[in-house]
């Protein structure tokens, strides 16, 4: 497991895992002021609706890196066929897995989260608009 940090994968794990963190940071702040601030004016609503956005990019970032991580660790793998060695072949499938696996499981979840902050900014967009309208 150590040989897989320390590897090209290492790196791409650690950037899978740094932007994770700055992803969730950023959803938990934005669904902190969704749920506890209520923004209401039109201003506000835009502002989350942009935010949303943003972190939409950010999040199709995620399974992007663990791709590349699943391609080096196949190469890796390769090169272990041609020189035969076994624990080349596993380490290499392994690091696939890991950065595959990685990039997925922290997608996803922001992916659902960021769902529930973009229905409550387009909820509170038609509130207002009635609002307005009234």
């Amino acid at each position: 497991m150590i040989e897989i940090l320390l590897s090209v994968n290492g790196v791409i794990l650690g950037l899978i895992s740094l932007l994770a963190l700055a992803i969730y940071w950023q959803v938990s702040d934005l669904l902190q002021q969704l749920f506890l601030g209520q923004p209401n004016s039109a201003t506000q609503l835009t502002l989350c609706l942009l935010r949303c956005r943003q972190l939409a990019g950010w999040i199709t970032v995620l399974p992007l890196l663990g791709l590349l991580g699943t391609v080096s660790g196949l190469l890796n793998s390769f090169s272990g066929l041609a020189s035969d060695d076994q624990q080349v072949l596993t380490g290499g499938i392994a690091e696939a897995l890991l950065t595959t696996q990685l990039g997925l499981t922290t997608a996803l979840p922001a992916l659902l989260l960021l769902m529930l902050c973009q229905r409550r900014c387009e909820r509170g967009s038609l509130e207002a608009a009635c609002i307005d309208i009234q």
